[in-house]
């Protein structure tokens, strides 16, 4: 009977993108899935994001490899699986010097991350000269550039996941709040052979209502967006005003798509954009580019709240991006994680719920 499941009725609460590829992958296998938003399906954290399929280039500062190698397997699975909905991005790292420590740091750090891909590289970078730049309204002390590859994705994608669970017998329940839930299998009155709860920055606080105990912590970081009315051909990314973290801007609807910010905020509902942060991200970029950007090119901002588990770092900045999946009974308690690593999480999901 090796390999061979038997189909399981499943009990998903969450909306958001880990809720919805778990609903999918599970549902591949053949299971009974019930998924319950409070809201409507990815309206909240999952759609305020940079938009970026990625394997994580800048976590390799922080020597978080596991996280990069998940990335880049899922980047490949999205690029593979969702190809009207996603597209290859070159993204150019910018450097005032041609010929210093902070571009050698670049070249090394994107082989590696080429190197990491192998087989699952999308496309090589190149080198770019002051001269290449300034074609790109790059300001001419810019001396150079070194480019990657990544995965961006249209607004699309979320609607063709939701077609697909539906048409793998996927049921939805939207706009229901679900307030009670115990790990012997129940949601609300109804019952499951097993339960996940993909609450992302609620999680914390949702099985603290239902009296579960957590063994992790949610560090809640707000994450802003601009979109402004400019256009864009390639992706950049360059660090911020403060020398501390990278900022990416990158095509997105015609327009130029500016993010993000991080801010430690004490509640997931904290989503205001505050004029400190369009500051910093308009001070940022304008330090790279020859036609500044004004607050009146603004057409659009949003922001999101990050489920990062906390961790002992002094720099939050620094903290993992990694997923953990902590097992009650019948509960599967989903921490962390991100919009690409979200098949990840999936398939660590089917394992438990196939072999239980």
């Amino acid at each position: 009977m090796d390999g061979i499941h038997l189909s399981k009725r499943i009990g998903i609460v969450g909306g958001g993108i880990t809720g919805l590829i778990s609903a999918y992958f599970l549902s591949l296998e053949g299971h009974k899935v019930d998924l319950y938003e409070k809201k409507t399906l990815l309206s909240e954290t999952s759609s305020k994001t940079t938009k970026l399929i990625h394997g994580g280039i800048r976590y390799l500062e922080n020597l978080q490899f596991h996280e990069v190698k998940n990335g880049i397997n899922d980047r490949k699975w999205w690029l593979e699986n969702f190809p009207d909905e996603t597209k290859l991005q070159e993204i150019i790292v910018l450097s005032k010097r041609r010929f210093s420590s902070e571009i050698l740091k670049f070249f090394v750090g994107i082989k590696i991350y080429e190197t990491f891909a192998g087989r699952s590289n999308i496309k090589t970078g190149r080198l770019y000269k002051q001269e290449d730049l300034l074609s790109f309204g790059i300001k001419n002390d810019i001396a150079a550039g070194i480019s990657f590859f990544d995965g961006l994705m249209q607004e699309s994608v979320g609607e063709e996941i939701i077609k697909r669970c539906k048409s793998n017998g996927v049921n939805f329940y939207e706009n229901h709040e679900i307030k009670s839930i115990r790990s012997e299998g129940f949601i609300e009155e109804r019952q499951y052979e097993k339960i996940i709860i993909a609450t992302g920055p609620w999680i914390s606080s949702f099985l603290k209502q239902n009296k579960i105990d957590t063994n992790k912590t949610i560090d809640y970081i707000k994450g802003s967006h601009l979109v402004i009315k400019r256009r864009i051909k390639n992706g950049l990314m360059f660090r911020d005003r403060k020398k501390q973290r990278y900022i990416f801007a990158l095509p997105y609807k015609g327009n130029l798509l500016l993010g993000t910010t991080e801010e430690r905020v004490s509640t997931p509902e904290e989503k205001q954009v505050l004029d400190s942060e369009v500051n910093y991200l308009l001070e940022s970029i304008n330090i790279y580019i020859d036609r500044p950007i004004s607050k009146d090119e603004i057409i659009e901002s949003y922001a999101g709240v990050r489920p990062l588990i906390k961790s002992k770092a002094k720099d939050f900045h620094s903290s993992s991006r990694d997923f953990y999946i902590q097992k009650d009974k019948n509960l599967l308690s989903l921490f962390g994680g991100k919009w690409t690593t979200a098949p990840s999480i999936a398939r660590n999901i089917v394992r438990i719920v196939n072999n239980e």
